[in-house]
């Protein structure tokens, strides 16, 4: 791999872990527990990271990578875009984002009131700039899908002319 390449996965990995790192600092500094939808939204960005940890032991090559974290900005665009449709009630909210406390007795409903609350992917308890994470989320996806697709396009395109 060229000094070129390690430097864009230096860089990919440092944005990653940077976008991890703000929905950590989001839920345990400021507070702000989050829903079943935006934990499934962070999936994707583990995989990218750990995609691109592995292309550096050379067990990924460069362009793998790129189709790799093309296709995954394609499943948190589409996580995303789901979520922004249960927030705005147009899609149904996943079981894993209610609560429905069905206790048959005592016991079980004092078990069920113990548990952590469970946050409905509904509301949208932070924004920025008046966007929820979800729709900030969607957007980045897609800007990352562009950006992979036009370096693929070019990358084939660059191995066509040699």
């Amino acid at each position: 791999m060229s000094n070129f390449q390690n430097q864009i996965l230096i860089i990919l990995a440092i944005f990653y872990s940077s976008i991890l790192l703000s929905a950590y600092f989001i839920q345990y500094v400021l507070n702000i527990p989050p829903c079943a939808m935006c934990y499934y939204q962070r999936y994707p960005y583990y995989f990218a990271t750990i995609v691109i940890i592995l292309s550096f032991f050379k067990i990924i090559n460069f362009n793998q990578v790129f189709i790799i974290l093309l296709l995954t900005s394609f499943i948190s665009a589409s996580l995303s875009f789901y979520h922004i449709g249960v927030e705005q009630s147009f899609f149904n909210e996943l079981s894993s984002c209610t609560s429905d406390t069905k206790a048959s007795n005592t016991e079980n409903l004092l078990k069920e009131l113990q548990k952590q609350p469970v946050i409905s992917c509904k509301n949208i308890s932070f924004q920025i700039f008046g966007l929820s994470l979800a729709t900030i989320n969607f957007i980045l996806s897609i800007i990352l899908m562009l950006v992979y697709g036009i370096f693929l396009k070019y990358e084939k395109q660059n191995r066509r002319d040699n």
